[in-house]
């Protein structure tokens, strides 16, 4: 959902959707046009993911949530640059860094920290008020955590994401979970960085209101909570830079390690407790999935059986992603010979255009994948054992499908084990307090946690949330 003043219109044109869908998550929908947007192709993708053939959508009558979010409001009111960036008074800047605790399993993340936005503990609990604020919405109903609730996983567990006056969109809402180590943001890469996504769903029609970034800041520089932490944490007035930076910084905290996996993978080959760290279900499904098992366990599979599912293909890496874009079939009208959603090519640009980019998107990690379902980037999978009844069907056939998505011939019992694995990956809860979220000029603060869920769809409804939540 890229919002650019003037001054921003040069990355508008290199980078033009570098921000859309509900911070990457939620109310994006089958984009139809804005063929060109967005960020460069990756030469050396190689496509792979899920499916739904009965996803049949009218794509000329969809909610065009990215073209929505390279359109933004800006075009029609560019806001000044005083609202966008400010230079800093050091002086007044007081904070201390921040330590991100990694839980097992997962690399330190220093090197993947940007060096234009360090971990500091200002930084990160002024980036969790925003992320939980619904002030930021044109309505004051939606919120980051409306789509992407830590509670659930970091999503929603809806199908596809609901918006500001109920509207919905028509991609479902990927988890925060690990985003830290991300390349790219969205289902389809247009956003290269936690802060760049962090600017998209603010000012989308669909997600947060059609809204300027001048109007969004002038409304948080009227509250005098957030002024002063701004002026404590970057040394300026409220910005959307120190905005996008503040939430990424609070996004990067969200982590998730320490699986059964993660206890089997790392734990000292030498204590028995080790190798009891996965069923002998999960350890078969392990093996089936791609990964080799400890060469001192007593318990064997055959190797037969290694990477029969394939998913390392795709799913490789602590993360459990390889952060390519792959087309696997999902949303494919065989009748029609048509996808629903054009994905990654779509937000190409013109001139880099690649076929092999049509319905592609990007892999998620499957890290906590039993809190963050339904699953695919239209949710159009329920279950994890859908999922994987899906992949050994090899798919939907379309012409681009990915040439690693084949039928797989697993047994019931094979499946069964998949999934089992899978629920291995899950990691340790973290909790997420409620932030307290500072007053407004009318003395009264929003609570968060009327934020979380779908927003209210009717005049009536909206308005006692103004009553109730705001104040109004």
């Amino acid at each position: 959902m890229p919002r650019f003043p003037k001054l921003l219109a040069s990355l508008v044109a290199a980078i033009p959707v570098v921000m859309a869908g509900c911070g990457g998550s939620g109310t994006e929908t089958a984009p139809t046009t804005g063929a060109d947007q967005a960020t460069a192709a990756d030469k050396d993708k190689k496509p792979g993911e899920l499916t739904t053939p009965d996803r049949r959508i009218d794509t000329s009558k969809a909610v065009d949530v990215v073209k929505g979010e390279v359109e933004g409001g800006e075009s029609k009111a560019p806001t000044p640059l005083e609202y966008l960036v400010l230079d800093p008074d050091e002086k007044a800047i007081h904070d201390e860094p921040y330590e991100i605790a990694v839980p097992a399993g997962l690399p330190p993340v220093a090197s993947v920290i940007p060096a234009s936005n360090p971990m500091t503990k200002g930084k990160v609990e002024l980036g969790k008020q925003l992320y939980f604020e619904p002030r930021v919405s044109k309505d004051g109903t939606v919120s980051c955590a409306s789509c992407h609730d830590p509670a659930k996983g970091w999503t929603d567990n809806h199908k596809t994401s609901t918006g500001i006056k109920g509207q919905v969109g028509g991609r479902n809402a990927p988890t925060v979970l690990n985003t830290v180590y991300g390349r790219t943001m969205f289902w389809d890469g247009r956003a290269p960085s936690l802060e760049a996504q962090a600017q998209g769903p603010i000012q989308n029609k669909i997600e947060m209101g059609d809204q300027s970034y001048k109007e969004i800041i002038e409304r948080l520089r009227g509250i005098s909570g957030y002024k002063e932490q701004f002026l404590k944490v970057f040394g300026t007035d409220v910005t959307l830079d120190g905005m996008a930076k503040a939430i990424a910084a609070f996004e990067r905290t969200a982590l998730s390690g320490n699986s059964a996996f993660d206890k089997y993978n790392t734990g000292d080959p030498e204590k028995p407790e080790t190798f009891k760290a996965l069923t002998e279900a999960q350890k078969r499904g392990m093996v089936l999935f791609g990964l080799r098992l400890n060469d001192e366990d007593p318990f064997k599979v055959d190797a037969a059986l290694l990477k029969k599912a394939n998913c390392t293909a795709c799913h490789a890496g602590a993360n459990f992603t390889d952060e390519q874009f792959h087309n696997i079939g999902i949303g494919f009208d065989e009748k029609a010979g048509k996808l629903a959603d054009l994905g990654r090519w779509e937000i190409s640009p013109i001139g880099a255009k690649a076929q092999a980019e049509k319905g592609a998107f990007k892999t998620p990690t499957i890290r906590d994948i039993t809190r963050t379902g339904p699953y695919m980037h239209d949710g159009s999978e329920k279950t994890l054992a859908e999922i994987v009844e899906y992949y050994n069907k090899g798919g939907n056939k379309n012409p681009n499908l990915d040439a690693d998505m084949k039928p797989l011939n697993l047994t019931d019992q094979e499946k069964a084990d998949l999934v089992e694995f899978m629920k291995a990956l899950t990691g340790e809860v973290i909790a997420v307090a409620l932030p307290t979220l500072p007053a407004g000029p009318d003395g009264k603060s929003p609570n968060p946690q009327e934020a979380l869920g779908p927003p209210p769809k009717t005049a009536q409804e909206i308005g006692e949330i103004h009553r109730v939540v705001l104040g109004r």
